[in-house]
């Protein structure tokens, strides 16, 4: 579709010839978007301080993104940047695409993580270098906090890159890799698939800490696992089953339960339902802000 009222009535600083915006898109105010042509998909949230500047830039489902620049140059012609679904982008990131920048799907990205496809500041004809190349990110990748990947590089799927790390070199699937400059600590160590016991164990693990966490919210579930690694979620006389096999949710879908599901986005066990994840607010939050 073209520039649409649902784009209009998220934010004014959407400048674009092209625009498309999903379902459920949560776009702050603050953000400034100019691009040629921009694609959002169905419950992409983008917040802060964020900016996105460049030729044609694709945004997935369900990423979330906090205080991310988007950047490429104006004289660097087609800058374009593809982001898959299901991404996380935290604050301070920059996302340099003067070349072609890909990132698949179920990517999360630190604090303060620079990714080039572009380097050049000096004077050429002295002999230092103009690089300009292309980057591609797999997917099920974790890329920590302050770190740099550099242009040309590739980084495979299922790998996690450790903290201040400077990637100067491809990393093939599976593996852990940290350090300036990066090495391969370990390989073909993802993904690795987990037993029913240890499932049921971080589940387990996992409601107990939710029910220590709503003793400072409004309500209180009863929450019961059963032998199908199914949880039944039940506020007020309202059921909802979540299903950790198929990771799927069933019956009545509310407010409480989606707080049960942002707390288990934040212990790495994510259920999307095109909607983005949302928390009760505890009681101490409240009175705090009131004060």
């Amino acid at each position: 579709m073209s520039k649409s009222d649902q784009a209009h009535n998220q934010t004014h600083n959407i400048h674009a010839n092209e625009v498309n915006i999903g379902k459920n898109v949560r776009i702050s105010s603050e953000v400034e978007i100019i691009c040629d042509k921009i694609s959002i998909g169905d419950g992409t949230v983008i917040k802060g301080n964020s900016k996105i500047f460049c030729k044609n830039c694709e945004i997935g489902k369900n990423n979330f993104l906090v205080d991310v620049w988007i950047e490429g140059s104006l004289n660097a012609g087609n800058t374009t940047i593809k982001v898959g679904n299901e991404c996380l982008m935290m604050q301070n990131t920059r996302l340099n695409c003067n070349a072609y920048l890909e990132i698949g799907d179920d990517v999360n990205i630190g604090q303060n993580v620079d990714i080039w496809t572009h380097a050049s500041s000096m004077n050429v004809f002295k002999g230092y270098p103009f690089t300009k190349a292309p980057v591609k990110i797999g997917s099920h990748v974790w890329i920590t906090s302050r770190t740099t990947v550099l242009p040309g590089i590739n980084i495979g799927s299922n790998v996690i890159i450790g903290n201040s790390s400077v990637v100067n070199k491809s990393i093939p699937d599976g593996c852990f890799a940290a350090g300036c400059p990066v090495k391969i600590i370990k390989e073909n160590i993802f993904p690795r698939e987990l037993t029913d016991e240890e499932v049921e164990t971080i589940l387990k693990d996992a409601i107990v800490e939710y029910e220590s966490l709503v003793k400072m919210k409004s309500f209180i579930p009863n929450l019961q696992l059963n032998q199908n690694l199914q949880v039944e979620f039940i506020v007020e006389g309202r059921t909802t089953v979540f299903d950790f096999n198929n990771r799927t949710i069933e019956g009545d879908i509310n407010e409480f339960s989606e707080d049960f599901r942002d707390f288990l986005r934040y212990r790495g066990i994510k259920f999307y339902t095109g909607s983005p994840f949302q928390s009760i607010e505890p009681l101490w939050y409240i009175k705090a802000l009131n004060k």
